[in-house]
């Protein structure tokens, strides 16, 4: 068996940490899903404190670099048409991160994890948007819930370039820039 490259391991990490949380995750949990042992895995991460923060470190640097190459769009219809371009393009190429930066959205009972918090602020950024006023923090979320979950979806049915141009054009309408 050949063993998951850092990326898939932190991708496999990020994706259980969304779904089960930081204390629900195992060490042995993310060893088994990324092809290492638990021995194996922990000389990589010798702690999962280390691999939690590796998942949230990269998580961080991919929503920064989509901010950062929306930053100088005005606020409007093409800086959220390219903002959804971006992140779709990033859960479908890394499903994990996804999942992780939807779960900053979306309550897990993680209360305790601040950095996840951090996460959304610079997602919620990347559209120009503090979240602060409601009807645009509803449309923002809903986006976000589309094209995570619809991201997802055509990973795991095979179908990412397929769908690609369909789940953007759904996160668009989501936030009411009608194509």
């Amino acid at each position: 068996m050949s063993l998951a490259s850092p990326t898939a391991i932190i991708d496999a990490a990020s994706s259980l940490f969304a779904r089960h949380g930081f204390a629900r995750t195992s060490v042995q949990a993310v060893a088994e899903a990324s092809g290492y042992s638990k021995a194996g895995l922990l000389h990589h991460y010798p702690t999962k404190v280390a691999l939690y923060t590796a998942a949230i470190d990269e998580c961080e640097a991919q929503i920064s670099a989509v901010h950062d190459r929306v930053a100088a769009l005005p606020v409007g219809r093409d800086r959220d048409e390219r903002t959804v371009e971006l992140l779709v393009d990033l859960s479908l190429a890394r499903p994990g991160l996804a999942s992780l930066l939807l779960s900053t959205i979306l309550p897990n009972g993680d209360e305790e994890a601040p950095e996840l918090d951090r996460l959304a602020d610079i997602l919620f950024s990347a559209f120009g948007s503090d979240g602060d006023a409601d009807s645009r923090r509803l449309r923002v979320t809903g986006a976000l819930v589309a094209l995570g979950v619809l991201s997802l979806e055509a990973r795991r049915c095979d179908r990412a370039s397929q769908w690609r141009n369909e789940i953007i054009g759904t996160s668009i309408d989501a936030l009411g820039q009608r194509q």
